[in-house]
């Protein structure tokens, strides 16, 4: 377990979306911990962020609350048959490389357009729930209500630094998504209050001090 000014160097607020505290418990190469809180508004909307992939593969764990995992494969205007096969089932999207701010990259850049076609095994998790992602699993949740807390087991990167990830939003606008206001630092006091609240969910199974 790291001390807090590590912890608070690797811990954001407004993390993607406003209203989404992202804790860092630990980071290592093969293996990060790291806790999300969801508060406020973001249990109104359809969808927390925009479809999109990851680098890593992970393991998710509901500690509060609930939330869908939505999940989607892609299909080219080339793959004719696949496309014949799920028309009625698939929506044209935008998509855009993405290259992390917290990795110095420039956020979104317009590549093409594709199908997506949504998975109908998606299921809503509940406290004590989990659910494993691949790397190239493309995703977005559905936060079911307010004060939802997930844990996730982020596994070593599968992509190289400089290989961007992809996201998907629907058609109508190839201007990339903001990221303004977003990735603000944490401060040592709110994640305290961020740990304290782990700490009452989970007990102290995960090693985190009682005390800084």
């Amino acid at each position: 377990m790291n001390d807090i000014e590590t912890i608070c160097a690797n811990s954001y607020r407004n993390f993607h979306v406003r209203g989404f505290d992202y804790l860092c418990l630990s980071r290592t190469l093969e293996l990060t911990r790291k806790v999300y809180f969801f508060d406020g508004d973001l249990a109104h909307l359809p969808e927390l962020v925009i479809p999109h992939n990851h680098r890593y593969a992970f393991v998710t764990t509901v500690m509060a609350g609930a939330v869908r995992n939505r999940t989607y494969f892609s299909i080219g205007d080339g793959d004719g048959a696949r496309l014949s096969k799920y028309m009625f089932h698939s929506s044209r999207y935008d998509r855009f490389s993405y290259r992390t701010p917290l990795n110095g990259g420039d956020g979104f850049t317009w590549e093409r357009e594709e199908f997506l076609v949504e998975e109908g095994r998606s299921r809503v998790f509940t406290r004590g729930d989990y659910y494993r992602s691949r790397a190239d699993q493309i995703h977005t949740l559905n936060i079911r209500c307010e004060g939802t807390v997930l844990l996730l087991e982020q596994f070593a990167d599968e992509l190289p630094i400089d290989v961007p990830t992809q996201a998907w939003r629907r058609v109508g606008s190839r201007v990339p998504p903001s990221l303004d206001g977003l990735y603000d630092r944490m401060t040592p006091d709110h994640a305290r209050h961020r740990i304290e609240q782990f700490l009452n969910l989970v007990g102290n199974a995960y090693g985190v001090p009682t005390s800084w």
